[in-house]
């Protein structure tokens, strides 16, 4: 990790797989669990606004789209993490980098919007 790399979350989420334990048909086998840290909420919340508002960051990714029954293209952006496997399935963890805007606008002279 570089020495300049500054976290976007005060606490990293913990992501981990494991068997389905309600998957009745066989078509979903595997779960995500992802634990959010209360004290890292509100960055999150911060840092997926940021991500969305930022258009080099954007992507196109496919979604599964329930009403079309059909994977559909759409734009988004990515929050990567790190992880490796283990007893009861994978796991590890996510801290992104922070974005610019983290503290607010770069530009401090934007007039407050209210």
């Amino acid at each position: 990790m570089s020495s300049d790399f500054k976290a976007a979350l005060p606490i990293p989420l913990k992501w981990s797989t494991s068997d389905n334990r309600y998957d009745q048909t066989g078509k979903q086998p595997r779960a995500l669990s992802l634990f959010i840290p209360r004290d890292s909420a509100v960055a999150l919340a911060q840092y997926i606004m940021n991500s969305a508002d930022d258009n080099e960051r954007q992507k196109t990714g496919k979604v599964w789209d329930y009403d079309k029954k059909a994977e559909v293209e759409v734009q988004g952006f990515y929050i990567n993490g790190k992880g490796r496997e283990g007893n009861g399935g994978d796991f590890g963890t996510i801290n992104p980098a922070s974005t610019k805007w983290l503290n607010g606008p770069a530009d401090t002279t934007e007039a407050i919007p209210f």
